[in-house]
């Protein structure tokens, strides 16, 4: 999953010009490896993910998230 998300994260930090860790720290990136949030309220518990982030990322990050767990059945 991480492997997954650092691929988005630089797709979309390329698009808005921007490095990488603008987008998400890998740090938020692990968070988000471990906790595999699916909603609002706990993509917005993760560190480094505020209002604005939640708003311009959270979709597509939760959706990447989404796809994963449907490949990968724990």
């Amino acid at each position: 999953l991480m492997d997954r998300l650092k691929k988005l994260r630089l797709r979309l930090a390329q698009k808005a010009g921007v490095p990488a860790y603008a987008v998400f720290p890998d740090a938020t990136l692990r968070a988000m490896s471990a906790a595999k949030p699916q909603t609002d309220e706990a993509f917005r518990q993760l560190p480094g993910v505020g209002e604005t982030k939640l708003h311009r990322f959270g979709p597509v990050f939760m959706e990447e998230i989404a796809a994963y767990l449907k490949e990968n059945p724990s």
